[in-house]
């Protein structure tokens, strides 16, 4: 390794003196590419950054061209230093792709924004233009970057959540999703490593293509493109790019099925019973292919019964599976527990999801109603407006089941002919019930709680409340709303003027205890 010596020019003066004259001064590169040698990172990055200005100069102006081979013939001096250039180029991009390793952190991260800005500037001014593709995005510059990011031995987790803002934009997104396909294709009948897998993973959540009939909807952000609302029109004569649907579905369909038999930790594992039925199941060819993995996740219990929630409905209600107990083993997941788990709103909302149907017997939904009710015995503060509202929903739904409201069999504990006990909710009796869970709930010490449970005292809305305004809500909101209650100020504190410290009307304290 080398180290820069102080007597050698400033990045400044050489890229000052580099655009003079670029074919005189053209051994200003190799100076710098020398520098990225260096033990220093200071002098590293300072060659990092003299490096992208050199070069995104010379792509912008059109200067790096490949010059075609023509058999036979003498090469000019100008295809020759465009040649010299060329490999020049290419010399920098592995050199950089190497210091997405270096052992600074600082330095990792300049190199790969450089290669990124490499990908913009040679996106909208090709540098090897390819004539069986209108869209000219330089996939040969972004594959070797993603085989480095996704390692099977060095966790690179750091520097793939930098990749977030861009995968933002649509084409950035979709080359991701094909270099990714060919990775994951490499990687067949290998031993994945644990470390590849997290690498891979937060790309892959990242990835959310768009269904075939709804792609041109709206204006997609690309990165080629300038995002700056500039007017200098540079970059109109781009085409407009519309993700190739059937080249994305492609690549998921080989992706997927692949992941899923890698060895996953109990992390990947929760991950993927999230992101599967939320940006994958619907893009590919056979999704029934799921029922195994959904429905073992579906009968572990606990968190993990929650997260599969989401894709055993779709495959029973899009898909036509059967599984007639669906909602007796959801009746089942309400416990007290539910409410301290991490996935509590994820739960919820994907309750008044499946909850929603018209075609679900009155008895089925009275049973989720008075289980709510009596789990708002034993939930936390935090969770109790959630419940109440949830419980309004469902008697909004379905008219018939008012009558829980008032039921005179079923007053109190002693009289309420509802098992909680039975597990099936077709045999628990809580139609025949009351929800005078509810009704206790009135008198609860927070203001906030006890206002809500007073709809059973009130007309039902005709509108249904927006449950995930109370799926989140924290003690620090609730302590929030109470500090902003007024409070009368003819509001009695006692009865009778105290005489003394320990000398009130009646109190036989003050006949034991005294203030010495």
């Amino acid at each position: 390794m080398l180290d820069t010596k102080p007597t050698k020019r400033t990045m400044k003066v050489l890229l000052k003196e580099f655009k003079a004259d670029k074919v005189k001064n053209a051994n200003v590169i190799v100076d710098v590419l020398e520098r990225l040698e260096s033990n220093e990172a200071g002098t590293i990055k300072s060659a990092i950054n003299g490096l992208h200005n050199i070069f995104t100069y010379l792509v912008n102006e059109e200067d790096i061209k490949v010059p075609p081979k023509r058999p036979g013939s003498v090469e000019s001096a100008s295809d020759t230093f465009n040649r010299w250039l060329y490999q020049r180029y290419e010399e920098t991009h592995k050199k950089l792709l190497i210091l997405v390793g270096h052992k600074d952190q600082s330095v990792q991260e300049l190199a790969l924004c450089s290669v990124i800005k490499f990908i913009q500037s040679e996106g909208r001014h090709p540098v090897k233009k390819r004539k069986d593709v209108v869209y000219q995005f330089p996939q040969h510059i972004l594959q070797p970057l993603m085989m480095r990011l996704v390692s099977s031995t060095v966790d690179n987790r750091h520097l793939i959540t930098m990749l977030y803002e861009y995968m933002e934009c649509h084409d950035f997104m979709f080359f991701t999703l094909l270099v990714l396909s060919t990775i994951v294709k490499m990687q067949k009948g290998k031993d994945v490593s644990v470390t590849f897998m997290n690498n891979l993973f937060p790309l892959l959540e990242q990835i959310n293509i768009p269904m075939e009939n709804a792609a041109n909807l709206a204006y997609p952000k690309l990165l080629l493109k300038q995002q700056d609302g500039s007017e200098t029109g540079e970059d109109e004569e781009l085409p407009m790019f519309v993700i190739p649907y059937d080249k994305a579905k492609r690549a998921i369909n080989t992706i997927w099925p692949e992941v899923l038999r890698y060895p996953l930790t109990n992390d990947l594992y929760r991950r993927c019973l999230i992101l599967i039925p939320e940006k994958v199941m619907h893009h590919l060819d056979k999704p029934i292919n799921l029922t195994d993995f959904f429905m073992e996740s579906y009968n572990i219990g606990g968190a993990i019964s929650l997260l599969a929630l989401q894709g055993v409905f779709i495959l029973v209600h899009k898909h036509n599976l059967e599984y007639p107990d669906f909602y007796k083993k959801l009746y089942t997941l309400l416990e007290p527990t539910v409410f301290h788990a991490k996935y509590k709103p994820r739960f919820f909302m994907l309750c008044d999801r499946f909850l929603a149907s018209s075609h679900i017997p009155e008895y089925l939904v009275a049973a989720f109603i008075k289980r709510l009710a009596r789990l708002s015995l034993v939930a936390p503060a935090s969770s109790l407006v959630l419940i109440l509202k949830f419980i309004a929903n469902l008697l909004i739904r379905f008219p018939g089941l008012k009558k829980l409201i008032d039921n005179p069999n079923s007053q109190a504990l002693e009289s309420d002919p509802y098992d909680a006990d039975e597990l099936d909710p077709a045999k628990c009796h809580a139609s025949e019930s009351s929800l005078w869970e509810i009704a206790t709930l009135k008198q609860h010490v927070l203001p906030y709680v006890s206002r809500v449970a007073g709809f059973i005292d009130r007309n039902l809305p005709t509108v249904e409340y927006n449950i995930s305004e109370f799926v989140e809500t924290s003690y620090e909101e609730i302590f929030e709303r109470a500090c902003k209650m007024t409070v009368r100020e003819t509001v009695a504190t006692t009865f009778h003027k105290p005489l003394g410290l320990f000398n009130y009307h009646d109190d036989q304290m003050s006949q034991f205890w005294s203030v010495v």
